[in-house]
């Protein structure tokens, strides 16, 4: 199957120059982790909870990708095909599941200076930890916060302006509706509005920078499905200093059901979901420890098994060109509802890319 799809992805390539398209190059990743220890390993699984795929010792395949992109001064396209592992076994009890297809599929095109509108399957402008990059995350998966409160990918347009030390996103999305169109009357738009100051990057965290380097931001976005209607905010910011690299998130989304619905809705009365992620890291030549802690709340009105936190720590050892990632962490998770279970994880990964 990867065969087949990769000859139809480099395709193109051979007629880049033809097209006037610029040349395409092939990017890859494979994500593998080993769980080395499950406390959770009964033959009756324990009730779903946010942010734990309930893996039992034994070797996963997280994410896998293979994709072409290029990019010049006016024009960049990408299109990436792959599959990824459910997040956690709420998210599998929900549907998700380990299928091939469509990751990324995407068009732009510069007017200006400075200017980008993007059309396709892509990231919501939404979160900075979920706009990293998959192969950029420090402990190979996002926060349940970020998971869990952020709309991830969508097909739409985004129009993307940078100018001096701001840059400013605005996206409008079919908001759930399948890859060949909408599947109903709701629309998912989105803003973003960051700051930056110093040369580093700040969508990464693995490296040293020469200087301060500081990141902020605050986004929102709104979402009418047919049952639902949500909103919301979050803010991020990132602080970079030599080797030393910390990550900070807050995000909070109100639901509301419809009066006049045709179908079931996600709730049931307006309810607010909240959530926050703190991550710490420190570069030391190849190696990069970190820990992070993660907190998700789905209904601060309620105190049910929906309230868990995270605390996450390991390092991670960068190859040349980071090509390579090999890595260790632990994850001790913390039921805050009246239902506690033994859940912790010691797993390891390894990373490759193109």
């Amino acid at each position: 199957m990867f065969l087949s799809v990769l000859s139809l992805l480099l395709m193109p390539t051979a007629s880049a120059d033809s097209t006037g398209l610029p040349p395409a190059a092939v990017t890859g990743l494979v994500q593998t982790w080993v769980t080395a220890l499950d406390q959770d390993e009964r033959a009756v699984a324990d009730p779903g909870s946010y942010g734990d795929p309930e893996d039992d010792a034994g070797f996963k395949l997280r994410r896998v990708r293979l994709g072409l992109e290029g990019k010049s001064d006016a024009v960049r396209y990408g299109i990436t095909v792959g599959a990824a592992a459910p997040f956690d076994v709420v998210a599998e009890t929900q549907g998700a599941s380990f299928d091939l297809g469509l990751v990324d599929t995407y068009g732009g095109y510069s007017p200006a200076a400075g200017l980008w509108i993007t059309g396709g399957l892509q990231k919501v402008p939404v979160s900075r930890e979920a706009l990293t990059a998959s192969s950029n995350l420090a402990l190979i998966d996002r926060a349940v916060s970020t998971h869990w409160l952020t709309p991830g990918r969508d097909l739409g347009a985004v129009v993307d302006y940078r100018w001096n030390q701001v840059r400013a996103r605005l996206g409008a999305f079919n908001g759930g509706g399948d890859l060949t169109g909408d599947d109903d009357e709701g629309k998912l738009y989105a803003g973003r509005v960051e700051f930056k100051t110093g040369d580093g990057a700040v969508y990464r965290t693995f490296g040293t920078v020469d200087g301060f380097t500081f990141g902020v931001a605050v986004d929102g976005w709104v979402n009418s499905e047919p049952a639902v209607a949500s909103q919301a905010f979050g803010v991020d910011l990132i602080i970079r200093e030599g080797g030393l690299a910390v990550l900070a998130e807050g995000r909070m989304v109100k639901a509301k059901p419809k009066e006049e619905i045709d179908r079931v809705p996600g709730v049931f009365a307006e309810t607010t979901r909240q959530g926050a992620m703190v991550q710490i890291g420190y570069t030391v030549r190849r190696f990069e420890p970190v820990v992070r802690y993660s907190l998700l709340d789905d209904n601060v009105d309620s105190e049910n098994g929906g309230d868990v936190s995270e605390v996450m720590s390991g390092a991670t050892w960068h190859g040349k060109a980071d090509a390579v990632r090999a890595g260790i962490g632990y994850a001790l998770r913390t039921e805050l509802g009246p239902n506690t279970m033994q859940n912790d994880t010691l797993r390891a990964w390894l990373q490759l890319k193109i």
